[in-house]
């Protein structure tokens, strides 16, 4: 079990996503409840070492499309933009959150390469919940960053 309690682990997740978010294409997410809706992307990915967990990120195609729109200063982005995009987002928060656990408690870990789907996605072999961040942009436009625990790690 790793020296971080849930709510520290919460903490490190909310100040990555809002941060990496705000720096990465000038959205400002609000923490709210609720769930995307209708037109959705999955990413996920685990974490492996010091820490285990599996991160999920579902987010709204209109709010993707925004970021990668954003992102790459393009007015017309293709599917396989909005994949790529989502897949380096992605990969910029976990990294941050290696970095974030490491200063906090000294915890080496890595993360795999993160994996992309068109649509709601539970990965494979998921485990317990442990916390989920809901989020709504200016527009209405929702994302939601899933913690989970493996089936074998206590909470």
């Amino acid at each position: 079990m790793i020296p971080l309690t849930q709510n520290d682990i919460l903490d490190i997740l909310d100040c990555v996503m809002q941060d990496i978010t705000n720096r990465m294409a000038r959205i400002y997410p609000c923490k709210q409840n609720g769930a995307p809706l209708g037109d959705v992307c999955t990413v996920c990915t685990t974490f492996e070492g010091g820490y285990n967990a599996n991160l999920i990120l579902y987010m709204d195609t209109a709010l993707l499309t925004k970021l990668t729109q954003t992102t790459m200063q393009e007015e017309t982005v293709s599917l396989q933009d909005i994949e790529d995009f989502m897949k380096e987002y992605f990969n910029v928060i976990c990294g941050h959150i290696v970095a974030r656990l490491f200063q906090a408690a000294h915890i080496s870990s890595r993360f795999r390469i993160p994996r992309f789907y068109s649509g709601l996605h539970l990965p494979d072999g998921a485990g317990s919940l442990c916390c989920v961040l809901s989020y709504v942009s200016g527009s209405n436009e929702r994302a939601q960053l899933i913690h989970q625990l493996p089936a074998h790690e206590n909470k």
